[in-house]
């Protein structure tokens, strides 16, 4: 079993967080890490001198983006003018233009590419896709988000706030909703915006969020608000002809009155993205195509 290294851009909350989970994984190790803000690299960790140098060192096999979103496309095209393969984190891009240059970049590049969406390697995320497909629920009759943050940017975040409080490239929908558009988008293909209210503070991030998108035939209904003095809370809900399942807090699967222990998806986000980079198409994660409608789905409810 081969160790592959990665090299990380941005030392921001996901970064170090990325960067922990490569040091705990057999077949990763960190090789560098850059941030235009060096101090923020942890220690331990080797510092690049510069971004070139960091695409550029030897030693890295992959890179890691954890840039914010404004930033994704510029560093996702220089990684792969370097020849690296890249897992991105989401979203793709805050806009929909600049989404469709980079998936575009990605397909000429011809490199291995992935979005870091957990719910793609997530065990609790799969069986739930697997068990609708199935078809031992019946049929899919709607979805259901609901989402609740006593604050945003959450207190975890409070470190980028200056962007994840702003209408640009922040709000709860990008960061959160993205992903459970993603694990409907997977079940029922794309989506369209079919009714949409929204609230937000002027020049700042939503507040709150009420729309249907419609997945083909089956709908998914959408609740999310800041909602002050209350425990953070989100669900997402498969309601089909016969029985009902459900994903919570991200990785806890509800399911036939059992309500299932939650497991950490990035270990299997790394290992997918491995086998990505040992040839295996077929690794499970979320695709540039498939970060693409997320970003149209996403940027079209945010325009009301």
């Amino acid at each position: 079993m081969s160790i592959r290294s990665m090299g990380v851009i941005g030392a921001g909350i996901m970064g170090r967080r990325m960067m922990l989970a490569l040091q705990r994984h057999p077949r990763w190790r960190v090789a560098a890490a850059w941030d235009p803000h060096a101090a923020t690299v942890p220690d331990g960790v080797p510092r690049a001198g510069s971004l070139e140098a960091l695409l550029h060192e030897r030693a890295v096999d992959a890179i890691y983006i954890a840039s914010p979103p404004a930033a994704h496309l510029a560093g996702v095209r220089a990684a792969l003018a370097a020849g690296r393969p890249v897992l991105c984190e989401k979203p793709l891009t805050p806009d929909v233009a600049s989404a469709q240059v980079l998936r575009e970049a990605v397909a000429a590049a011809g490199l291995p590419f992935a979005v870091n969406f957990p719910l793609a390697a997530s065990p609790a995320a799969r069986r739930l896709v697997e068990v609708v497909r199935s078809g031992a629920l019946g049929d899919v009759q709607e979805l259901r988000v609901t989402a609740r943050f006593a604050r945003w940017p959450r207190e975890w975040q409070a470190g980028a706030s200056a962007w994840l409080d702003g209408a640009t490239e922040g709000g709860f929908t990008r960061e959160v909703l993205s992903h459970f558009v993603f694990l409907a988008q997977r079940l029922c293909g794309p989506g369209t915006v079919a009714d949409v209210q929204i609230e937000r503070r002027p020049g700042q991030a939503e507040t709150r969020l009420q729309a249907r998108l419609q997945l083909g035939a089956v709908a998914l209904h959408v609740d999310a608000a800041v909602a002050g003095d209350i425990a953070d809370d989100n669900r997402f809900e498969v309601r089909c002809t016969r029985d009902r399942i459900a994903l919570c807090q991200w990785s806890q699967l509800d399911f036939g009155g059992v309500l299932h222990e939650r497991v950490d998806a990035t270990p299997a986000t790394l290992d997918g993205f491995a086998r990505l980079l040992d040839g295996d198409a077929d690794a499970g994660l979320a695709t540039a195509d498939e970060a693409l409608a997320v970003v149209r789905s996403i940027e079209a409810l945010l325009a009301g």
